[in-house]
């Protein structure tokens, strides 16, 4: 079997481009009052989106940080689609959303989130999306990125990670 190169993100990589985010978003609008970070797949994103959280505090406050499953490529996304419907009520008091994210493969979870958040009455003015890392080709453009790679002739692999049935290995 014959795999792509890794894309590889070791904790040295992680925290360079945690550290990149914190200097390239604009994070002036980002008030703890109104604002809530999603943690996006928290199982790849805590750690990310907790540093970001934590440096975004104003007046000894944090921004709060909800956790936001998303499904595996071989999963379908109705049911997180019902779960994050059913989380509206942390959500909704909150009138701008930063999404966090430490891989973006596709868009997909990108797409079908901001379609969902628009339900619940969130704009895409009300939204920013970061990713740690971002698929060059994903159908989605996060608004701010650390790091892009291409998953054409790249995987990527976060140091942490380990055999997952779920992803298919091309």
């Amino acid at each position: 079997m014959n795999r792509r190169p890794l894309h590889f993100v070791d904790r040295n990589k992680e925290w360079e481009l945690i550290e990149k985010l914190l200097t390239i978003v604009d994070s002036s609008k980002f008030d703890p009052s109104d604002t809530a970070v999603l943690m996006v797949s928290p199982d790849y994103s805590a750690t990310v989106a907790m540093h970001l959280a934590h440096a975004w505090s104003r007046n000894g406050e944090m921004l709060p940080v909800i956790a936001v499953d998303v499904p595996y490529p071989d999963e379908d996304k109705y049911e997180y689609q019902k779960k994050l419907i059913a989380q509206q009520m942390d959500i909704r008091p909150f009138r701008k959303l930063v999404l966090v994210e430490a891989g973006i493969i596709r868009g997909g979870n990108w797409a079908w989130l901001l379609d969902s958040l628009k339900v619940l009455g969130f704009g895409r003015d009300d939204i920013t999306l970061v990713a740690m890392c971002e698929n060059v080709h994903s159908r989605v453009k996060s608004d701010y990125v650390g790091e892009y790679y291409d998953d054409d002739k790249y995987e990527l692999m976060f140091y942490f990670e380990r055999f997952n049935k779920h992803w298919a290995v091309r």
